[in-house]
């Protein structure tokens, strides 16, 4: 058990440490840095921090991961780094389901699962998403490859052996265009226009196979009150890839997932975040905020923190592929990569 413990630590605690490596802007700044001082401090500042990544071979090397920019177009402006932050990437080390799918279903016979299966319903669940800008095109754009993994372990089913409950894997190609530069400035103009091609499964086999395929196009605008309170507001909507019927392990998916989603945020840059998905049939609502906002847990655990407490709510279809067909409800707590 202590090993299990060691190594979840380190698997989500190596990626905290490095992006904290890749933004100290102290002695050794970094491009990311030295961006988020643009309009916020004076013009010799800022070119004083890329003066010193100049003079400092080192600091111009690519960083292993980058946290989530401030500001919608810079999150989608190449940058000097291997992994850029893409969704949210958080560790509820206690959700808990209000229902739990013992025997998913599908249209397709193939995909029926006629013996339950004893499941817990409490998972440590978990999300890591990355992207990497693979092209700058400039004032033309740029073309990036994301990765986004869900993961639902039953941690706490030990008379069980922990299985992993669920695993999505979701990889994706984005071309991400910036139209400020190629649009007259009207009100209404989206600061970015993603179009993207992606894929996700649970890389099961059957009678458990899931996944789908879509194409699609995300409009996006962001509004700040003059300093760092950020709105920032995303429409994806897509289209999904027919398969053929004998072999589709899910023909009913958009019936529950639907033709798109709306993702809003609103937060405090390098504070507090709350953030809602919605879809057809389901909601979602995350909150983070540094550890030090909350005093009860400072006083019990003093000192330096690099991460966010994470609250959690998913009601309705599709939290994950296995159960996008499946109603329920969900909370969790844990933690989230920091914003700084």
């Amino acid at each position: 058990m202590k090993n299990i413990i060691r190594c979840c630590a380190l698997l989500f605690l190596l990626p905290l440490q490095f992006s904290g490596i890749a933004n100290a802007a102290g002695e050794n700044p970094d491009w990311l840095s030295c961006s988020d001082m643009r309009d916020k401090e004076p013009v010799t500042i800022e070119l004083d921090c890329y003066r010193q990544i100049a003079q400092n071979p080192a600091a111009s090397h690519k960083s292993l991961m980058t946290t989530r920019a401030h500001g919608l177009v810079k999150e989608w402006q190449p940058i000097n780094a291997l992994l850029n932050v893409h969704k949210q990437n958080y560790v509820l080390v206690y959700a808990r389901a209000s229902q739990i799918n013992s025997a998913p279903t599908s249209p397709n016979p193939q995909n029926q699962v006629l013996v339950p299966a004893p499941m817990d319903d409490r998972d440590l669940k978990f999300q890591f998403s990355m992207k990497h800008d693979l092209a700058d095109f400039h004032r033309y754009g740029s073309l990036w490859f994301g990765y986004t993994q869900l993961s639902f372990w039953q941690f706490y089913d030990a008379a069980n052996s922990r299985p992993f409950r669920e695993n999505n894997y979701e990889p994706e190609f984005i071309y991400s265009l910036l139209p400020g530069g190629l649009m007259p400035d009207v009100r209404f103009n989206p600061d970015i226009f993603n179009f993207g091609v992606v894929h996700q499964s649970n890389g099961q086999s059957n009678p458990r196979s899931r996944s789908w395929n879509r194409v699609y196009i995300q409009p996006g605008m962001e509004r700040t009150d003059g300093k760092d309170r950020r709105l920032i507001l995303l429409v994806k909507l897509w289209h999904r890839v027919k398969e053929d019927a004998a072999t589709d392990d899910n023909p009913d998916i958009t019936d529950y997932l639907g033709h798109g989603e709306i993702e809003l945020r609103y937060g405090l840059d390098g504070k507090w975040e709350a953030s809602a998905i919605a879809r057809a049939r389901s909601f979602q609502l995350d909150l983070a905020a540094p550890w030090e906002s909350i005093r009860l847990l400072t006083l019990a655990v003093p000192g330096e923190h690099n991460t966010n407490i994470h609250l959690q709510y998913f009601n309705g279809y599709g939290e994950s592929l296995i159960d996008y067909n499946h109603w329920h409800t969900s909370w969790g707590i844990g933690m989230s990569f920091p914003f700084d």
